[in-house]
């Protein structure tokens, strides 16, 4: 009984399919599109940075981002029992002072990890990071680039 329902059904489905192909044939066809839009990353994309403070020193003197870029640096305070951190700024030296903060990270104990998340700025130059607890012995160049 099943497979009697089963061909009539297909009969069927193959009659409508040429009934259809017979009265399309004498139609006039209208197509339309459909444009979909996908999301897009925002300028700028992003980067992950690994930084490492050790011996009272970062691993590195500089770090080079593009503009407008979201900022993520993983950071190893390897030094036991002294407290770092990382803080970019629009400008300083190895003096000790530094203006105009751009990012001040949390401070972490050694050994201790901490991850940091920020945006470079927008605008290309050579800029300064430090550690606030060492800002005359921690210091780098932070370049933005377009």
């Amino acid at each position: 009984m099943k497979i009697l329902a089963c061909l009539s059904l297909a009969l069927a489905l193959v009659a409508l399919g040429i009934f259809s192909f017979a009265c399309s044939a004498n139609s006039t066809t209208t197509t339309s599109s459909t444009t979909t839009t996908g999301t897009t990353t925002p300028a700028g994309g992003s980067i992950t940075i690994s930084l490492t403070a050790q011996n009272i020193a970062f691993d590195k003197s500089s770090i080079t981002v593009k503009a407008g870029e979201t900022v993520t640096v993983n950071f190893n305070n390897m030094d036991s029992g002294v407290t770092h951190n990382f803080a970019v700024y629009q400008s300083g030296s190895s003096s000790g002072t530094a203006t105009g903060p751009i990012f001040v990270g949390q401070t972490v104990t050694g050994p201790g990890t901490m991850t940091y998340n920020f945006t470079a700025p927008s605008t290309p130059g050579t800029y300064f990071f430090r550690c606030d607890i060492h800002p005359t012995m921690m210091t780098g160049s932070f370049i933005v680039t377009s």
